[in-house]
């Protein structure tokens, strides 16, 4: 099981970011890109990878956002001990190719762009999913949340 994981704002050529869905999740929930980093995989390599494997998309990594440390309970496999896990926040901007996904093993659904504001509301939808899925969601809803409030805070992070 992977470890570590990266999380990626993407800025699309007009200005808003892309999230996705998934023909498995709830309906009507979308997320930031996000995906596993492999063992000994350099993190800017994984960060081009999952771009090109969920969007198809190049983009210009902009700059590193933050890293979350997590001791996820429920992502343990024994009741007595729980999984670190770390998920590494990267800011890129589009600079080419055609929006679709090329991996045949990620069953995306579909894609929205949205603007950076709405990340928050993003996010209480996640942590709001049915039972099955709240775990889950939380977690998800806690790199939009950081996000947000780094470049809220330092609105020179990312160009426009």
């Amino acid at each position: 099981m992977r470890r570590k994981r990266v999380v990626i704002l993407l800025r699309r050529k007009n200005g808003l970011y892309l999230v996705h869905t998934k023909e498995f999740y709830p309906a009507g929930t979308y997320r930031l890109i996000s995906g596993g980093i492999k063992p000994g995989e350099d993190l800017l390599a994984a960060v081009q990878r999952e771009i090109h494997e969920e969007t198809g998309l190049v983009v210009r990594i902009e700059r590193f956002l933050g890293l979350l440390h997590y001791h996820s309970e429920w992502r343990a496999p024994d009741p007595v001990g729980g999984l670190p896990f770390a998920s590494c926040l990267f800011a890129v901007a589009e600079e080419g190719g055609t929006l679709g996904p090329n991996d045949p093993d990620e069953p995306i659904s579909g894609f929205r762009e949205v603007p950076l504001q709405e990340l928050g509301a993003l996010a209480e939808q996640l942590e709001a999913l049915p039972p099955e899925w709240n775990d889950w969601g939380r977690f998800r809803a806690i790199a939009h949340r950081v996000i947000l409030e780094v470049l809220s805070e330092h609105p020179d992070a990312t160009s426009a």
